[in-house]
């Protein structure tokens, strides 16, 4: 109830007293500008407070007394216990509120502050007036200028193209994902297959092989000690091979002339003497040869080793890797063969094209499997059983 009073008492007075409290003082305040937020504000009132105003001058007591219609006695009793209500209010949270008037406060030297809180205009003068908002204007060009800015900014119209054109560029698109999505799948499910290795398809890795394998080759035809044939010695190596085949001067023999035959028979006649002559020193060396001949034919001949198969055997092959090319897997079984293994190699079956070298076969699958637990020491986790 006393706060009403107070309020509408600042309305048309400059100073309103609160006895035992202190004065509120309106000042005038003209209009101004907030150049921030481009406001125009109309003429108002501030309100302050000054505790040493706590003179009783009647005022507030006999707005009060006269409103209620009591006496100025029960009136000053009413302001009184607004009065108590503060101070408690102001010793327990340091904080008393007038509503739509401000707050007061103890600072740290106990004194009280107020601080005003801009809710209603107190000036009569300017009631009902709002807050302006002064927006920043901007000149307007004129209307022929407007229309040549618009054409010129104007966005180009799209041209839709035709739909042979369209679903062209669809296909092409479809063709192109399609591909893609084809030679994707392809090396997956080339990627899937456990009889050849990846690196066989790099054609580097292939180039390197035949460069490797060729070296090897020639290394093992040309050693260090190694001298050319002269034409002598290779007519005298191709008259041993070949004793029947007449030589390259065939064509000399048959232009001899009836002296060459007559020495010729001579030279034969004499040889079958000579010949007759050392049979009879050769009949004890007979019986040796025969010996040797028969000792030599009771002697088993070495077989070599199988090194390619060719067909199905329905063995177990311990594969360590595929090789497009057959020299290439040749070359890697001369290296497994130089480990002490029996290397093979598989050729392809019908309709394949991968040349497998074996480190071992066995003939169940059993012993295969026992064996390559063993072999991937040696040769790494990608060797696997195949079954021929």
């Amino acid at each position: 109830m006393v706060e009403k009073h107070i309020k509408s008492l600042l309305y048309n007075h400059d100073c309103v007293i609160i006895p035992e409290f202190g004065g509120l003082i309106t000042r005038y305040v003209s209009a101004r500008i907030n150049p921030v937020k481009h406001t125009l504000v109309p003429p108002s009132r501030k309100i302050a407070f000054n505790e040493k105003l706590v003179l009783n001058d009647g005022l507030l007591i006999s707005t009060i007394a006269h409103a209620n219609s009591i006496s100025k006695e029960e009136a000053k009793q009413l302001v009184m216990n607004f009065v108590h209500q503060a101070r408690v209010r102001l010793s327990g949270e340091n904080r008393f509120e007038l509503a739509d008037i401000g707050v007061f406060r103890y600072n740290a030297e106990r004194k009280l502050e107020f601080e005003y809180m801009e809710a209603d205009n107190m000036l009569e003068a300017s009631f009902g007036l709002p807050e302006l908002v002064a927006r920043p204007l901007r000149p307007e060009d004129p209307a022929v200028l407007r229309t040549l800015l618009k054409e010129r900014h104007a966005e180009p119209a799209t041209v839709k193209q035709p739909l042979s054109r369209r679903l062209k560029r669809v296909y092409n698109v479809a063709a192109g994902l399609a591909l893609t999505g084809l030679v994707g799948a392809g090396l997956y499910m080339l990627s899937l297959q456990t009889d050849y290795t990846i690196s066989s398809l790099s054609p580097i890795a292939l180039f390197g092989a035949d460069r490797q394998a060729e070296d090897s080759r020639y290394k093992e035809l040309y050693t260090a000690d190694y001298l050319p044939a002269t034409e002598e010695e290779r007519a005298k190596a191709y008259e041993n091979l070949l004793p029947g085949m007449p030589s390259e001067s065939g064509m000399e023999t048959e232009l001899v002339s009836e002296e060459t035959v007559v020495e010729a028979e001579v030279a034969s006649e004499t040889l079958a003497g000579a010949v007759q002559y050392a049979a009879e020193e050769d009949v004890t060396t007979k019986e040796e040869l025969v010996t040797k001949t028969d000792t030599e034919a009771a002697t088993p001949e070495v077989k070599a080793p199988v090194t390619t198969i060719n067909g199905k055997d329905g063995r177990f092959y311990i594969i360590s890797g595929g090789y497009a090319r057959m020299n290439n897997a040749e070359y890697s079984r001369q290296e497994i063969a130089e480990l002490g293994h029996e290397a093979k190699v598989l050729e392809p079956g019908r309709g394949g094209r991968i040349f497998k070298v074996s480190i071992a076969d066995y003939a169940t699958p059993e012993e295969a499997q026992a064996a390559v637990k063993t072999l991937r020491q040696s040769f790494g986790e990608n060797i696997w059983v195949f079954n021929n």
